[in-house]
């Protein structure tokens, strides 16, 4: 299975800032450590092309260079730099991935997500990841998912 991370974008976030930005590295580590058979792949950067797939113009312009209103940077939480508008990409170039990946291969994952995405496909969620399986599955917990009692359809 691949697994693909971003962990190396830290966000240089203020003191006291209560995202626990050093959660992805940890669950990579872990991943590393503990499921050696995962291959652990660096996020590819989402295009222009994949991020207006979804987001007008001015918002993917705006986050890549900072000129997006104050008003969405506080809806995101984080202070915009650089290295936040290269993480956004990664973070987006990382599901996407996975979801090639689990198209490819039956199953692919996102260490780079904070939110569920729901598709068509089952979605399984654990830690700050997102599992893509395909074919469908029926899971009830993401603990299902890690101890592999899931029923394929």
């Amino acid at each position: 299975m691949q697994a693909f991370y971003s962990d190396q974008f830290v966000l240089p976030l203020p003191v006291g800032h209560r995202f626990p930005m050093a959660k992805y590295a940890m669950l990579r580590d872990a991943i590393a450590q503990h499921l050696p058979t995962i291959q652990l792949l660096q996020a590819p950067r989402a295009s222009d092309a994949e991020l207006l797939l979804v987001h007008v113009p001015a918002y993917v312009t705006g986050i890549a260079d900072g000129t997006v209103a104050a008003a969405v940077m506080r809806e995101i939480g984080f202070p915009w730099s650089e290295a936040m508008a290269e993480r956004a990409r990664r973070s987006v170039g990382a599901t996407v991935a996975a979801a090639r990946s689990a198209l490819r291969w039956g199953i692919g994952a996102s260490l780079a997500e904070e939110r569920i995405t729901r598709t068509r496909t089952k979605v399984a969620v654990f830690a700050s990841s997102t599992m893509w399986l395909w074919p469908r599955v029926s899971c009830r917990r993401s603990a299902h998912v890690r101890a592999g009692r899931c029923r394929w359809r």
